[in-house]
């Protein structure tokens, strides 16, 4: 009976070896934002109703805005965002749901932007 009871936390054991390892290997995925707002009342809007969204995608923010210095090529205008997400597939859902879109259709017209999804290493 004992060894029937070892063999069984050794499999439990194994497998939850794996799961961990493979949660551990998954890349993350970020999309990074490149924002110049042109109409500041509108972009407020779409700013509090996006995080909500993001966070629903398991996002959240390493960067919103703040200080930025162009160290190279021409400089970048208005604000930067830096998006984690528990994976590039988890992070095109983001963007690509139905729920974003609708977030994103208050931004329109208040912005120029340039998203760029990234896979982590």
């Amino acid at each position: 009976m004992q060894r029937h009871v070892f063999a069984a936390a050794l499999v439990i054991t194994v497998v939850a070896i794996f799961a961990i390892s493979a949660q551990e290997s998954q890349k993350k995925g970020y999309i990074l934002a490149q924002i110049d707002v042109t109409n500041q009342t509108q972009y407020a809007e779409y700013a509090k109703l996006s995080p909500g969204v993001i966070e629903r995608f398991g996002g959240h923010f390493l960067a919103r805005g703040g200080k930025t210095e162009t160290l190279e090529g021409a400089a970048g205008k208005g604000r930067v965002v830096v998006i984690e997400f528990p994976s590039y597939e988890r992070a095109k859902q983001f963007y690509n749901s139905v729920d974003y879109q609708t977030v994103r259709k208050i931004r329109a017209g208040a912005a120029t932007v340039q998203f760029v999804l990234v896979e982590g290493m």
